[in-house]
C-alpha cells in the first residue's frame, strides 16, 4: 500500500512581486502563504525551530511552495528539527541559501536552482542527494558543504564561476567534481570519505585557483591548471601521484605528509612565489619533477627520506635553503648554489636521524641544535592549513 505523506503545497492565483525590508519569518501556513503569494520576493525568509506545520504519520513535516521564483535576499532554513523534506518547485535564483542542523532533512527539491550567491550546508546528516534539476548551480560567489550525509554533488558539479568552495567532512562523499574554469578566492577539500581511502578530486577545466588546500584525498586532478597565485597544499592525502602538467606559475607549492606519494610531475613549472615545501612524504624517494623550476622568491624546504633531488634550472633562491634528509643524498651539485644563488641560509644534510624544515637540524652529524624542533617545523604548514575549516563555517552572512 502507497501511503501519500501530507506536505504544505501553496499556490496562488494572484501572484505578484513582493517585498520586505526586515525578514519574513515562516511559522505557520499564513507565513508560508504571503510567500507563496509572490514569484519574486525582495527580502530574506527565514525557516526555524518554531516551524509549525502539518506533521505526517511519522511525526514528521513537509514544506512545498510551488511558485516563488526569485529570493533576493536568503533562504535560511536552520534548527527546523522535524523538517525531512523541503521543496521550492519554481525557485531559480537566491541571494544566500543556508541549511543548518536539520538532523532529519533528507529530500531536498529545486529543480529550477541555478543561482546562488552563497551556498551554506551544515550539519545534514540525512541528507544524501541535492535535487537541483540539469543542469543544476551554474553560478555561486561560495559554496561550504561540512557535515553533512551528501554522497554526490551532482547538482553543483556543473558550476561554471566561483569564488570560494570548500567542501570538508562529509563522511559518505566519495567523488567531487567540478567544471569551474577559476576559483578566484581559495578552494578547500577535506576529510570527506572516511569509510574509504579518501575522496576522488577532480577539476578538469580550472585554469587559475587562488589558494588551494587538499586533504584526505586518494587522488587529485587538476590537468588544466596554469597558474595558482597564491598557495597549493597537500596535506595528509593518500594519493601515489600528483601531475600539473601545464602549471607554470604558483605562489607556494608545499607537500606535507602525504604517506603514499611516490611521484610528482610539473614539467612546465618555471616560478614559485613563495614557499616550496616537501616534507615528510615518507614514500618519496627522488624529487625530480621539476625541470625547468627557475625562481623561488621564499624558502626552498625539502626534508623526508629521499635519496635523489634534481633542480637543473634552479638559478634564484631568494629565502632559505633546506635539504634534509635521512637517506643518502649527493649534496655536491648543490652546494655551488650556496654562493649567488641562494640569498638566505644553505643547508644541505644527508643522513640525518630526524630531518626538519628550515632553520632545524637533527644533530645527528654533530650540531647542537634541538632536533625536536625540526618535526615540529616541517609540520606547520599542515596545522595552519586547517584553519582554512573553520573560516569556511563564517562565510554565510544573513
Amino acid at each position: 500500500m502507497q501511503y501519500i505523506l501530507p506536505a504544505l503545497a501553496l499556490a496562488s492565483t494572484a501572484l505578484a512581486q513582493c517585498s520586505n525590508s526586515g525578514t519574513l519569518t515562516i511559522v505557520s501556513s499564513a507565513d508560508a502563504s504571503e510567500l507563496a503569494s509572490c514569484t519574486t520576493y525582495s527580502g530574506s525568509v527565514a525557516i526555524e525551530t518554531s516551524l509549525a506545520t502539518p506533521m505526517d504519520a511519522n511525526g514528521r513535516q513537509q514544506l512545498e511552495i510551488t511558485t516563488v521564483r526569485v529570493i533576493t535576499g536568503n533562504l535560511s532554513v536552520t534548527s527546523a528539527r522535524d523538517l525531512s523534506s523541503l521543496t521550492f518547485g519554481a525557485l531559480e535564483s537566491i541571494g544566500g541559501f543556508e541549511l543548518g542542523d536539520l538532523t532529519v532533512l533528507s529530500e531536498l527539491s529545486m529543480p529550477a536552482l541555478t543561482e546562488v550567491r552563497q551556498l551554506n550546508f551544515t550539519a545534514l546528516p540525512g541528507l544524501q542527494t541535492l535535487s537541483f534539476g540539469n543542469p543544476g548551480l551554474t553560478s555561486a560567489e561560495s559554496i561550504l558543504i561540512t557535515n553533512t550525509g551528501l554522497s554526490s554533488l551532482m547538482g553543483i558539479n556543473n558550476l561554471e564561476e566561483v569564488e570560494t568552495f570548500n567542501v570538508n567532512n562529509n563522511g559518505a562523499l566519495q567523488n567531487i567534481s567540478l567544471q569551474v574554469t577559476s576559483i578566484t578566492n581559495s578552494l578547500n577539500i577535506e576529510a570527506n570519505d572516511r569509510f574509504q581511502a579518501g575522496v576522488v578530486t577532480s577539476f578538469p577545466m580550472l585554469e587559475t585557483a587562488t589558494n588551494m588546500t587538499f586533504r584526505n584525498c586518494s587522488s587529485v586532478s587538476l590537468p588544466a591548471l596554469a597558474n595558482v597565485t597564491q598557495d597549493m597544499g597537500f596535506y595528509g592525502n593518500t594519493l601515489e601521484s600528483f601531475a600539473a602538467p601545464n602549471l607554470t606559475t604558483a605562489g607556494g607549492v608545499i607537500f606535507v605528509d602525504n604517506t603514499q606519494l611516490t611521484n610528482l610531475s610539473f614539467p612546465r613549472l618555471t616560478s614559485v612565489n613563495a614557499t616550496f615545501q616537501i616534507a615528510n612524504n615518507t614514500m618519496l624517494s627522488t624529487i625530480d619533477a621539476f625541470p625547468q623550476l627557475s625562481i623561488i622568491k621564499g624558502a626552498l624546504d625539502f626534508s623526508g627520506n629521499f635519496t635523489e633531488v634534481e633542480l637543473p634550472e634552479l638559478s634564484q633562491v631568494q629565502g632559505a635553503f633546506n635539504l634534509q634528509t635521512s637517506g643518502d643524498l649527493d649534496c655536491s651539485p648543490f652546494d655551488e648554489l650556496e654562493n649567488g644563488v641562494v640569498a638566505g641560509e644553505y643547508t644541505c644534510r644527508p643522513g640525518e636521524e630526524r630531518p626538519g624544515g628550515v632553520g632545524t637540524n637533527s644533530g645527528s652529524s654533530g650540531s647542537d641544535d634541538d632536533s625536536a624542533a625540526g618535526s615540529i617545523q616541517a609540520n606547520l604548514p599542515a596545522i595552519m592549513g586547517a584553519t582554512s575549516l573553520l573560516a569556511g563555517l563564517i562565510q554565510f552572512v544573513l
